[in-house]
């Protein structure tokens, strides 16, 4: 039995979707802060010292030490979902972590190392950029600085500080900076080869100098086995961030695309798997990582419908397979005949459900919108496009 891991199911989607501060600093390093009486909420971007002043070099256990409280992890209870990762305070009541660790709870709990509790309230959060930005009432004694991205090398040494799985305690893992992501000439993310796993989402990737290189995203396979993770820089995300704080509006929680009865998509694989079609829960399984969804959907599809446990592939699980050609499925010749007739919505909910390969015919007809368009140019119906706000 293989536990879930990221396939090739969807990797066509992935042609059509797009993945889409510091604080005063103190004398002791220059690369954290503890609070003052003039401490603010504006962040800055990058060192602080003195004009030809030297960097003090930190050892993983000097940043784990000297900067670890500055590091909560994050538990969330919403919606029918609980979940959890990492986040790291940027001034003594602002807290940064990821969309995807939020999911629909706007009244996350932080939790430090030593096992205080801080209630916080969701002030901003983008699905795009997978950041969130977190208030809390009652400030911390140390927030971290961000790291000026284009200072940055190839092979410098870096590390991530938060809760991995399995254990979810708080950890320290080194590693070095593989190379950079871009867009135009802003680097605006990181690839490195620290051992991150989930849990560690939403935790600072952190310089030999104690500054924030990134906030950890999401681990992409490459050169072979080796996993690599992406942590995505103040440049990115900085913009955002800083709006999020100037607005300081708390988001109302709601659960659209975390319970059954909210998702159109969601409620036909839902459906389907419930109905024992296997290939429909590992498609609902992964539709988180294209569409606002989550909580139950992804619960449901990850048990193969309350089935398993533990999550597995249930089409390997239960050896079955996808239907890949007209015929083999009625419900998928059901959206297939609906698309040809010109049902946009139809062609994008195939598309879904469909496994998205070269050689699937279900997919190829659902990304040319019933053949009358160029391969994955556009959506062919008003659903998707409104879920995704575009």
């Amino acid at each position: 039995m293989e536990y879930k891991t990221t396939i090739s199911i969807f990797s066509f989607l992935l042609l059509l979707i797009p993945l889409n501060g510091c604080s005063n600093s103190n004398n002791k390093l220059d690369i954290a802060s503890s609070n003052s009486e003039d401490a603010g909420t504006a962040i800055e971007e990058g060192p602080v010292g003195e004009i030809g002043e030297e960097p003090v070099l930190l050892s993983p256990a000097d940043i784990g030490e000297q900067l670890g409280d500055a590091v909560w992890e994050v538990a969330t209870n919403a919606c029918g979902t609980e979940s959890g990762g990492s986040s790291f305070a940027v001034t003594p009541n602002i807290f940064i972590t990821n969309e995807h660790v939020i999911g629909p709870d706007m009244t996350p709990t932080l939790i430090s190392r030593n096992g205080d509790t801080l209630e916080g309230v969701v002030i901003g959060k983008d699905r795009g950029l997978d950041v969130a930005v977190v208030q809390i009432s009652e400030p911390v004694d140390l927030w971290l600085e961000w790291a000026d991205p284009n200072e940055l090398r190839e092979g410098e040494q870096v590390v991530s500080l938060g809760y991995p799985a399995p254990y979810y305690q708080f950890s320290v893992s080194s590693g070095s900076i593989i190379s950079f992501l871009r867009e135009g000439s802003s680097r605006i993310g990181i690839v490195s080869d620290e051992a991150s796993d989930y849990g560690s989402s939403g935790g600072p990737l952190i310089s030999e100098t104690g500054q924030v290189v990134g906030v950890v995203t999401q681990e992409t396979q490459e050169g072979g086995a080796q996993l690599l993770g992406e942590s995505f820089t103040y440049s990115h995300l900085g913009a955002f961030i800083e709006r999020s704080i100037q607005d300081g509006t708390v988001i109302t929680e709601n659960c659209d695309g975390f319970a059954y009865g909210t998702n159109t998509i969601g409620d036909y694989l839902w459906d389907l798997c419930a109905d024992e079609t296997y290939w429909a829960c590992d498609n609902l399984y992964y539709l988180e990582l294209y569409l606002p969804v989550g909580g139950e959907y992804t619960n449901f599809g990850a048990t193969c419908g309350d089935q398993v446990e533990i999550e597995v592939d249930c089409v390997e699980y239960f050896e079955t397979s996808f239907p890949i050609s007209y015929g083999e499925d009625p419900n998928l010749d059901t959206l297939y005949d609906e698309c040809s007739q010109g049902n946009g919505d139809s062609c994008d909910l195939l598309y879904f459900a469909s496994w998205g390969t070269e050689e699937d015919n279900y997919f190829q007809h659902a990304a040319t919108c019933g053949n009358t368009e160029e391969f994955d140019t556009t959506w062919c119906g008003w659903y998707v496009p409104e879920l995704l706000g575009r």
